[in-house]
């Protein structure tokens, strides 16, 4: 009994939504249908133990001829011009043999992905429809770099000291450009033209840096503005330091004790910032921000290479000035990219007891990006935006140091 509830229950999860969307388009089958079908599913996966397995591999093939023939043999405006119905009914037929198989969160885990995908079906048009040519080639060079070219680099270690790994060169940048792939969709849906702060946050998953040059020029362009441009800037490099955080955790979880303390309290000190700096928007500006192509192929190389340059720069300042190179390196990598030095110094603190080293040296380089964005806003901001940005930067900087320090 157990079974023919949960299969009746999965039936009409799809079913409802199949009968919701037939209010508004043509179709078939709908409440009743999918419920039947799936209860089919789990009687004849019942009665294999007594019979045979192939009952239920010819009932599926039978169902699926009785669809095909249905779907040709009725009217189009009629049927309803689609086949995800047919399809979902198939997928309904085998999640009910799945819970005649006892695979119950299974079947039912299955339902509702299936039943998320059918309602959104208009937010899908919606977003392919706002895609560009540029952004649906980007995915395709992305898919193209994840899942042909990356499974098949070596996994061997070459080069001095053994530093060069080229399966795990490629697979670092495929993870940063997967975070800033996710990064530019949620900007250009969630983010755009939704509000000064909001835009700020999603832009921070990217580029902080990108985000303050592009608040700053729009702050001497709207000064009345400044306020809020400058709690922009802010709150896109509090977004810097948890985005860190888990790019340290994916390459060694370890590190994530010695920089989760420091790293909050920056946070912290940027939130609260913003926080007083943030009122209520009346005014609706443009806070679109210009972060060029999803997946620039000369991008993702040159981050390649910073971070092959950061692997030797870290290796060789440790073997030949010890901590003090590393900090320095540290602070020259911060200039240009804080994501290469973190990396390298999360695989860094895998060999040996460096994980308090690895964590100071990676706020060492979040300290020198925050003086890197605060000098973009000195050059391109309004005076508000400066001294706003210069207070909470400053403090940033001050509680970093004093981390250190003690």
């Amino acid at each position: 009994m157990l079974g023919v509830l949960i299969s009746t229950g999965v039936g009409l999860i799809l079913g409802l939504e199949r009968e919701f969307d037939k209010l508004k388009e043509k179709g078939f089958a709908g409440i009743r249908t999918f419920p039947i079908v799936t209860i089919i599913g789990f009687s004849l996966g019942s009665l294999t133990e007594q019979f045979t397995s192939w009952l239920v591999i010819i009932s599926l093939g039978c169902f699926i001829l009785f669809l095909a023939l249905y779907h040709f043999s009725q009217k189009q405006e009629e049927y309803g011009q689609g086949l995800t119905t047919n399809l979902a009914l198939i997928a309904t037929f085998i999640l009910g043999v799945m819970v005649s198989a006892d695979f119950y969160r299974e079947a039912v885990a299955t339902a509702v992905i299936i039943v998320t995908l059918l309602s959104l079906k208009t937010k899908f048009r919606s977003v392919i429809s706002n895609i560009t040519s540029e952004e649906l080639f980007a995915f395709i060079k992305f898919s193209i770099i994840a899942l042909l070219i990356l499974p098949f680099l070596p996994n061997k270690n070459f080069g001095p000291n053994d530093l060069l790994n080229p399966f795990e060169i490629g697979s670092i940048i495929v993870i940063v450009s997967f975070i800033n792939f996710i990064g530019y969709f949620l900007v250009k849906f969630a983010g755009s033209k939704k509000g000064i702060i909001l835009t700020a946050i999603l832009g921070g998953l990217i580029s902080s840096t990108a985000v303050a040059w592009n608040y700053a020029s729009k702050s001497k362009e709207s000064p009345e503005l400044s306020k809020k441009y400058s709690a922009g800037i802010i709150i896109a490099s509090a977004i810097m330091f948890p985005r860190l955080a888990l790019m340290a955790y994916i390459f060694n979880n370890e590190i994530l004790k010695y920089i989760a303390l420091p790293f909050g309290l920056l946070t912290l000190v940027c939130i609260i910032a913003t926080l007083l700096l943030m009122r209520k928007d009346d005014n609706k500006p443009d806070t679109n921000i210009k972060l060029g192509n999803p997946l620039n192929i000369l991008n993702a190389i040159g981050f390649g290479a910073i971070y092959l340059v950061i692997l030797f720069a870290v290796f060789y300042s440790n073997q030949f000035f010890g901590e003090s190179g590393l900090y320095f390196s540290a602070f020259i990598a911060g200039l240009a990219d804080t994501d290469a030095i973190t990396i390298s110094m999360a695989k860094f603190s895998l060999e040996g007891d460096k994980l308090h080293l690895a964590s100071s040296v990676i706020i060492v380089a979040t300290m020198s990006n925050m003086l890197v964005k605060l000098g973009i806003t000195v050059f391109k901001g309004s005076k508000t935006t400066v001294k706003m940005v210069a207070y909470a930067f400053g403090s940033v900087v001050l509680t970093g140091t004093l981390y250190l320090l003690l």
